[in-house]
């Protein structure tokens, strides 16, 4: 039974010197805590931003592949002009 109330004692006494330190700890996990949250609220926030400017990029890529694509369609169309007019040239060449 002495064993016992020694043991108790003993453990007591331990927890009385590590509850302390266990009640820093745990302060300081919930502040970690807070700071991730706080960290993982802002890496939200730029990546919706950067969501956003991509889908701008994206639809400025669009705009400019559609210029584009009009463009290639005025010179094919500018190219085609050409050919006819060198064929008739050719042809009023060779008449005269």
């Amino acid at each position: 039974m002495a064993a016992k109330g020694v043991y108790e004692n003993v453990k007591q006494a331990i927890q009385d010197l590590i509850a302390p330190d266990l009640e820093r700890i745990k302060g300081e996990l919930a502040a970690l805590r807070a700071e991730i949250g706080a960290v993982r609220t802002e890496l939200k926030a730029e990546a919706s931003g950067l969501r956003s400017e991509l889908r701008a990029v994206n639809d400025r890529i669009d705009a400019v592949k559609d210029q584009l694509e009009h463009t290639n369609k005025r010179l094919d169309e500018a190219l085609d002009i050409r050919e006819r007019l060198a064929a008739l040239e050719a042809r009023v060449a060779a008449r005269g």
